[in-house]
């Protein structure tokens, strides 16, 4: 008798789509290439039922982001100012991910079992899990400025 097993492997990538659908605490470092230090932002994530999501960063400025299919709304709770930019003058990769959640395969490089990389507009992404609870980001912003964010489900 020939007994058949198979075991279905999910990519990082598939992970990644489900991993942003919890509620998420994060950590933020970027090099300052002024003073040559680090700032650190630190908040939360979190998908609503209608597929939005909010980010209150907590420091250290205390801001709230709203975004969804129409745009990004930023509230400077310090300044008591808010802002809103339209989805179709956001040309961010993680953005449009978050929101749509879809990754054009034929950009993702040096995939492994728990980490893989995009090139998306001459910009590298690079995405890692370090275990089934934290993921972290690596990249350059539109300023060259290097960044770091660690997820982390609550």
């Amino acid at each position: 008798m020939f007994i058949y097993t198979s075991i279905i492997l999910a990519s990082p990538v598939d992970d990644l789509k489900l991993f942003f659908n919890t509620e998420l605490s994060f950590i933020q470092s970027s090099f300052n290439k002024l003073d040559k230090n680090y700032d650190i932002s630190e908040g939360t994530f979190v998908r609503n039922s209608d597929n939005s999501v909010r980010v209150d960063v907590k420091s250290p400025f205390k801001e709230i982001y709203f975004l969804n299919k129409e745009g990004l709304e930023i509230h400077d709770l310090e300044f008591d100012q808010v802002k809103n930019i339209p989805i179709d003058e956001i040309d961010n990769f993680l953005v449009n991910f978050i929101i749509n959640g879809d990754i054009d395969n034929s950009k993702i490089n040096n995939l492994n079992e728990n980490s893989f990389s995009i090139i998306e507009d001459n910009s590298k992404f690079y995405f890692e899990f370090l275990d089934q609870n934290t993921l972290q980001i690596k990249f350059k912003d539109n300023m060259e400025v290097n960044n770091l964010i660690k997820f982390t489900k609550k």
